[in-house]
């Protein structure tokens, strides 16, 4: 169900500032900037134990636009979250001295 991202070469540049979970490459760290919705997306990610500031990587995408996979590297749990939720997370690229 859930695979590598095609369409992507193998030596992409990180993309550079922030974007949203949906358009970062597989396998890449990010660090999760911005949480853009109301209040009940705030406690469902909370409850699933995402963050502002928790270091994130995308681990594989469903067939035909469906969940994604996503891994919290803080906590090292993974999640498939939909892809309207996937939207409103904003994330950024981290440097190696951070992780």
């Amino acid at each position: 169900m859930f695979g590598k991202r095609s369409g992507y070469p193998l030596n992409e540049p990180e993309l550079k500032g922030s974007c949203t979970l949906l358009e970062i490459p597989q396998g890449a760290v990010y660090k999760i900037v911005e949480i853009r919705g109301g209040p009940g997306l705030h406690r469902r990610l909370l409850s699933l134990g995402f963050h502002r500031g928790d270091m994130i990587t995308l681990e594989g995408e469903a067939i035909m636009k469906g969940p994604v996979l996503v891994r919290n590297l803080n906590n090292d749990t993974r999640v498939a979250l939909g892809r309207g939720i996937a939207q409103k997370i904003l994330v950024e690229p981290v440097g190696s001295d951070e992780r």
